[in-house]
């Protein structure tokens, strides 16, 4: 691991220190196109009283980034859509989570919005200006062996996600999670294999009840088969941090920060390397009857390490204990 990468992971795990109760992180996680058959785990949700609950959430990925090295050369063009079931159970201590996954990586219709947004921030294009807009474009050779080269839509169900945890303290829970073979026959939705993944999370609040934060740390082993066999690491550390604070009891500010070491072994690529990227969002808990709505975007905290930008929201039943 690389020194920046690991001062990044050292951020996260510091954090984990604080004495941090209930809150529902954002389900979010890098969308990098070649890399979303492998189990990357988000924080899945919570129920504070026994019995069941669903929650949906939608992501839309806009991407363009071109890297290369001695011997590698990356290009990422396409836009992803990824909308999320998740059922959840709890049953006195412990917590079981279905997750379903559908995917959908094609052209787009946002490269002309964001190349506008940067010229009128002055934010660095990064080549999208150089480039065709709504197209496909997904290319990776290594030591002169193409790896990935499609210019053609992909899409359906994703490896089915099941997570278990057991409630330690009144703040913290153990996961354990597999990610299952799905149907697809594209390696860009599925790596036809079980990963399987181990975390630990963590959630605070103030004494004033308006101020929460959490945060996950884990490790995750895929395995090394799919879109990139022969190239990935045998395991990856992940994390997340958040913060939510309640301006009034109709909305709240959410602010979180998603990271993962590399999955790719031995890239010298920053888009294949650690992903850092931070959440910026509002919660709205009383705009439905006993359902929260979440709205929120991404953006790449290191330039290059992760998709330009995603837009998601996430529909889930209202937790009184949020604002208790």
């Amino acid at each position: 691991m690389r020194y920046k990468e690991k001062a990044l992971f050292c951020f996260f795990l510091f954090f984990t220190c604080f004495n941090t109760h209930a809150m529902s992180p954002l389900p979010t996680r890098a969308q990098t196109p070649l890399l979303q058959s492998y189990f990357i785990p988000a924080a899945p949700n919570t129920n504070h009283q026994s019995g069941w609950s669903v929650a949906q959430a939608l992501y839309i990925t806009n991407t363009y980034q071109v890297d290369n090295s001695s011997n590698e050369n990356l290009i990422i063009d396409v836009e992803n859509t990824r909308f999320d079931l998740q059922i959840n159970y709890r049953k006195e201590l412990w917590h079981f989570n279905l997750n379903i996954p559908f995917i959908n990586n094609r052209a787009g219709f946002l490269d002309q919005s964001i190349d506008g947004w940067h010229d009128t921030f002055a934010l660095p294009q990064g080549g999208r200006d150089n480039a065709l807009n709504d197209q496909i474009n997904l290319h990776y050779d290594r030591s002169g062996n193409v790896i990935i080269d499609t210019q053609q839509p992909s899409g359906g169900v994703g490896d089915i996600q099941l997570a278990a945890g057991y409630q330690l303290t009144p703040t913290s829970q153990l996961w354990f999670g597999l990610e299952l073979p799905s149907s697809s026959s594209s390696e860009f939705i599925s790596n036809q294999s079980i990963d399987f993944a181990l975390w630990y999370s963590l959630t605070t609040d103030s004494t004033t009840k308006r101020f929460f934060a959490y945060t996950t740390l884990g490790i995750s082993f895929p395995a090394d088969s799919g879109l990139l066999k022969g190239l990935v690491n045998s395991q990856f550390g992940f994390a997340q941090i958040g913060l939510n604070y309640s301006f009034t009891p109709s909305i709240a500010l959410i602010l979180q920060s998603d990271i993962h070491t590399p999955i790719v072994s031995d890239s010298k690529l920053d888009a294949l390397g650690v992903s850092f990227q931070t959440q910026f969002g509002l919660s709205f808990p009383t705009l439905f009857e006993q359902h929260m709505l979440e709205l929120f975007f991404s953006e790449d905290v290191l330039p290059g390490h992760a998709p330009d930008i995603t837009f998601g929201f996430r529909v889930y039943p209202f937790q009184k204990s949020v604002l208790d």
